[in-house]
């Protein structure tokens, strides 16, 4: 198993008789494991890294994306997830020169969209949005409204 062996070969042999097949379930469930000090934490920028603040009065989300803009990123929130999607596209140097002629010219495009379970009831509509040093900051209102008590319906049978 990739969280308890060094690397993937080396499930112990014990492990395995007593969970067979326990490697493949977990990676089934979770894919590939990075292992600990690897420093393969991040693939590219969009293998997004999140963050969620509960406070007393808001929720505040924090998601980094480095080197994008503002204009690429597209917020909603749908009841109590936050939706983000972001639309990358950068040029290399040169970008904005016209009338030259390039032998050789590159392009990354990238997309992520991430679906974010808020924790608590939010008022969507009040969420304030900010995009400094590589992090997307969204703070979202709470909504401290009560929830209304559980109530206790019996069923009546016709004879």
């Amino acid at each position: 198993m990739n969280l308890l062996a060094k690397r993937e070969h080396e499930v112990p042999a014990a492990l395995e008789k007593v969970f067979p097949g326990v490697d493949e379930l977990v990676r089934t469930m979770f894919g590939r494991m990075i292992e600990p000090g690897s420093g393969l934490l991040r693939g590219s920028v969009f293998d997004s890294r999140w963050e969620t603040e509960v406070h007393d009065d808001d929720v505040v989300v924090k998601i980094s994306c480095p080197g994008c803009k503002n204009d690429e990123f597209q917020l909603e929130i749908v009841g109590d997830f936050l939706n983000f999607k972001v639309h990358h596209c950068e040029e290399s140097a040169g970008e904005g020169k016209k009338n030259k002629h390039y032998v050789f010219r590159e392009r990354s495009c990238a997309e992520y969209e991430e679906s974010i379970k808020l924790p608590v009831p939010v008022k969507g509509a009040e969420a304030k949005a900010k995009y400094a040093h590589g992090v997307v900051s969204v703070t979202i209102p709470r909504d401290m409204q009560q929830p209304s008590p559980a109530k206790t319906i019996k069923v009546h049978c016709d004879k």
